[in-house]
């Protein structure tokens, strides 16, 4: 009897003892959660309760030599949904395919789609936004939302580009500078609890979005017109396909103009010209249609010279002093380089002509003559 009464004591002390170095690694293991690592949790008790929705940060503008905004930001607004704080699902479904023009199926999947938040659709006028907001329909959120608007529509379409849905660059300057254009999004934080409906009395937490840099170009929207301008009478005139034209300052190389007609409409870039025949066109056939009328020729094609290197055999002329703007010249139409006939583009020829009127009508047997000077003088230098 007094074994048993020993055994069971020890026994007893040893469960004891168990028990208190289980609560006490325990108890160390709480105070080591509670204090050391209570930041930790902390942060991550808030993530588990906060619903994050983004705000896109203002794109930097782009404006030219003088300052003219070409490229700005047009204030718009996402619509969206979050499902555990809808109440009235066929009110909303009834109010959205109305003010947003959708169907009933493609709203009401979405209105009923458990997830976190939802979202309709972007880039919405904010006077239909607005419109939304003042229904108070609970689940239904409209964030403020910006949106790329080139006032100039078309006018250097080829050369800024344009902007995606979510505001990313895609072609041109555009994409070229995008680390510098598109700037920081910022967020709206709300405390939710464990259904995800959000606390009205914790309210929001907003993280601002930091606008983008504006880019500043040595392009001048008056050359620019007037180029275009120019460059669609020369394709009416000359039944052409596409015309160039590029305008630099000879100063510092920098461009004043970029032309390249047909051009297209910055706000509606995914819009294919009226005359384009769009039926039965595939989805790869349209892109390639597209990427030919967003193509900048200026830039990707290559082409020889041709006359436009007539300026560069008569600026070397002039300061050479092997020709002046009186000097005459005759045209009968050809010109005999040693066993070569070399013609001019006006089979009849010019006629007697001096430099000024040789170089407007683009002779080439003046400008023949004129490299041959210019070759008789490097001669002698040299």
């Amino acid at each position: 009897m007094v074994k048993n009464k020993t055994y069971n004591r020890k026994k007893i002390v040893t469960i004891f003892f168990a028990c208190l170095v289980i609560f006490t690694i325990l108890a160390g293991r709480l105070v080591y959660l509670m204090i050391f690592q209570s930041d930790h949790y902390t942060e991550k008790a808030k993530e588990l309760h906060e619903r994050e929705r983004s705000i896109k940060a203002a794109r930097g503008r782009i404006l030219d030599v003088n300052g003219t905004v070409i490229a700005d930001n047009k204030t718009v607004c996402t619509i969206s949904v979050i499902h555990n704080q809808i109440k009235d699902p066929d009110r909303i479904v009834e109010v959205l395919c109305k003010e947003l023009d959708l169907s009933e199926d493609y709203v009401r999947r979405r209105v009923e789609k458990y997830s976190s938040i939802e979202r309709i659709k972007s880039n919405v006028e904010k006077e239909i936004g607005d419109a939304i907001r003042a229904y108070n329909l609970e689940g239904v959120k409209v964030d403020e939302d910006y949106k790329r608007y080139y006032p100039y529509d078309s006018l250097a379409s080829k050369v800024l580009g344009f902007t995606g849905g979510d505001n990313q660059g895609i072609i041109g300057l555009e994409v070229k500078y995008e680390e510098y254009l598109k700037g920081e999004d910022g967020m709206i934080l709300t405390i939710t609890d464990a259904k995800g409906v959000e606390l009205d009395a914790a309210g929001e937490e907003r993280v601002e979005p930091i606008a983008g840099n504006d880019l500043y170009l040595s392009l001048d929207m008056n050359i620019q017109s007037y180029a275009t301008q120019l460059a669609k009478q020369v394709m009416e005139t000359k039944q052409a396909d596409r015309v160039s034209i590029i305008v630099m300052n000879p100063q510092n190389g920098e461009l004043m103009a970029m032309v390249d007609v047909p051009e297209f409409d910055l706000n509606q870039p995914y819009t294919l010209p009226e005359e384009t025949d769009t039926a039965g066109l595939t989805e790869e056939k349209k892109q390639e249609l597209l990427n030919g009328m967003w193509r900048n020729g200026c830039i990707s094609d290559t082409y020889e010279p041709g006359s436009t290197f007539k300026i560069v055999t008569a600026a070397a002329g002039l300061e050479g002093g092997v020709v002046t703007t009186e000097d005459q010249f005759s045209c009968p139409g050809f010109i005999m380089v040693e066993d070569r006939r070399i013609r001019c583009h006006k089979i009849a020829g010019h006629g007697a002509e001096d430099f000024v009127q040789a170089t407007m009508n683009s002779c080439n047997l003046v400008f023949t003559e004129l490299q041959n000077r210019n070759d008789i003088i490097r001669c002698r230098l040299y």
